[in-house]
C-alpha cells in the first residue's frame, strides 16, 4: 500500500483543499490524510482511518454549508469554509508543509514562507540556542506576542493567537498551542529548516 505521506498522495490532498468546491467525502479524506502525515509515523488501521475519515465527513454535512451554485447537484462545499467552522473544533492540517520550499536564489534574497506563523517559531528555536523545547518556545513565542511583534494578537489560556497572512479586521484568529507547535516543528525539521 502507498505510504500516507508519499508525495503524491500528499499533494493530491493538499490540492483537494486548495480548490473552490470539493465534496465532503473527499475533503474528508484529504484532512484525515494530512493529519495523519503530521503524526508519530505508528501505522492506524485502515479501519481506523475510514472511522475518522467517516466522522469528518458527518460533522462536514451537519455543517450544512452552501453547496456549489455551479453544480448543486455534487453536494460539493467550500473547504474554505469547512476549515473555518473546523478552527476551533477539530485540527486542522497545516497546508502551508505541502508547497515547495522555496530555494533562495541570492544570499540577500529575502526567504518567504507559506504562512505566517513559520518565521517567528524559527526565530524562537534561534532564541532558544537550536532547542525545540516546546516549554521554551512557547514562553518565547508568547514574550513576542506581549511585545506586539506580527502576527500575534493575544496569549490566551488556550494558546497564542495568531494572524494568518490573509487575516483581517473582525476575522477569528489562529491558535498556536503545545500541540500544533509541535506538528510545526516536526514539518520544518522534515523541510530542513531546523
Amino acid at each position: 500500500m502507498t505510504k500516507l505521506t508519499s508525495k503524491p498522495i500528499l499533494k493530491k490532498a493538499s490540492g483537494i483543499l486548495a480548490q473552490e468546491f470539493a465534496i465532503p467525502k473527499d475533503i474528508a479524506w484529504a484532512w484525515v490524510t494530512l493529519l495523519l502525515s503530521q503524526e508519530e509515523q505508528k501505522r492506524d488501521s485502515e479501519e481506523k482511518r475510514y472511522s475518522r475519515i467517516a466522522e469528518f465527513e458527518a460533522w462536514i454535512l451537519e455543517l450544512n454549508l452552501p453547496v456549489d451554485p455551479k453544480n448543486p447537484g455534487t453536494g460539493a462545499v467550500s473547504p474554505e469554509a469547512v476549515k473555518n467552522s473546523a478552527r476551533n473544533v477539530f485540527e486542522w492540517p497545516h497546508e502551508y508543509i505541502f508547497e515547495e520550499p522555496v530555494a533562495p536564489n541570492h544570499p540577500d534574497s529575502k526567504v518567504t514562507y507559506g504562512d505566517t506563523i513559520t518565521k517567528p517559531i524559527l526565530d524562537a528555536v534561534k532564541d532558544a540556542g537550536g532547542s525545540d523545547d516546546r516549554a521554551a518556545l512557547i514562553a518565547i513565542l508568547e514574550g513576542y506576542a506581549k511585545d506586539g511583534k506580527e502576527p500575534f494578537a493575544d496569549v490566551t489560556p488556550e494558546g497564542i493567537e495568531w494572524k494568518g497572512s490573509a487575516w483581517s479586521q473582525g476575522d477569528k484568529y489562529n491558535l498556536l498551542t503545545i500541540k500544533t507547535l509541535n506538528n510545526r516543528l516536526a514539518n520544518l525539521r522534515k523541510k530542513g529548516l531546523i
